[in-house]
């Protein structure tokens, strides 16, 4: 189990990290810290697979924290919490090797997505690919939560569409729409089994703007509902 250190000053919003994160996406195990130098003492002791750290604390700052943290891992993913009016600051953050910043109040879509974008896994084993397809399934992973055209991967890698549609029938045997499909769908699987998201959640997260179309979907595709799969997973 993947553990993660929240560094929040604030009791409320720390408790609320811990149950979003145990409970609601699942899969992690929570360690507090209430202070910038008590997060330090614990990275020290011993490393976390992941960093959240608010940016306004006491004696410490989010800032200073994630400096700090650099100087014993360079590879550890911090996520650093902001308020709106510190919108800018936290952007400076970047040049101090933070991963990602979100804005408060936490939006649990946002977060889980932002820790499986960190922790993701790959769809297919890339070795077995060209380094050119590689870039293409990089994308999708990277871009699964979002509408992806043909268009818009050609577009990344200055190709034209058709050809891109041509690659994943010579690289996979499969149609681009075929492989939407199959990854979205085994993104949702793993979301319904591992997570208590909400059904419109999993599919906002799994590419899916319309929940009833995703429902749609998974029903033809998987043989039963979303609900169902749940409950025999």
């Amino acid at each position: 189990m993947k553990e993660i250190l929240v560094v929040e000053d604030e009791g409320i919003i720390r408790q609320g990290l811990k149950v979003l994160l145990e409970q609601v996406i699942g899969g992690f195990q929570v360690v507090e810290a209430k202070s910038g130098e008590e997060g330090i003492s614990m990275v020290h002791q011993h490393m976390p697979h992941l960093i959240i750290t608010d940016i306004r604390m006491g004696s410490m700052d989010g800032l200073t924290f994630t400096s700090k943290v650099r100087q014993v891992s360079e590879e550890v993913p911090i996520i650093i919490l902001s308020g709106h009016s510190d919108f800018e600051y936290a952007r400076t953050a970047l040049r101090y090797g933070i991963t990602d910043y979100l804005l408060k109040p936490i939006n649990r879509i946002e977060l889980s997505e932002t820790i499986s974008r960190i922790f993701k896994e790959p769809t297919i084993e890339m070795t077995e690919t060209s380094k050119q397809f590689q870039r293409i399934l990089q994308y999708i992973d990277d871009h699964l939560s979002h509408e992806i055209t043909l268009k818009h991967i050609a577009e990344y890698v200055y190709l034209n569409p058709q050809y891109v549609g041509h690659l994943f029938k010579s690289e996979l045997d499969q149609t681009f729409t075929e492989y939407i499909t199959e990854v979205r769908l085994k993104r949702a699987k793993k979301l319904l089994k591992d997570t208590t998201l909400k059904v419109y959640e999993v599919a906002r997260l799994s590419g899916y703007k319309s929940p009833k179309h995703f429902m749609t979907i998974f029903k033809q595709e998987i043989g039963m509902t979303p609900v169902q799969f749940r409950k025999l997973s």
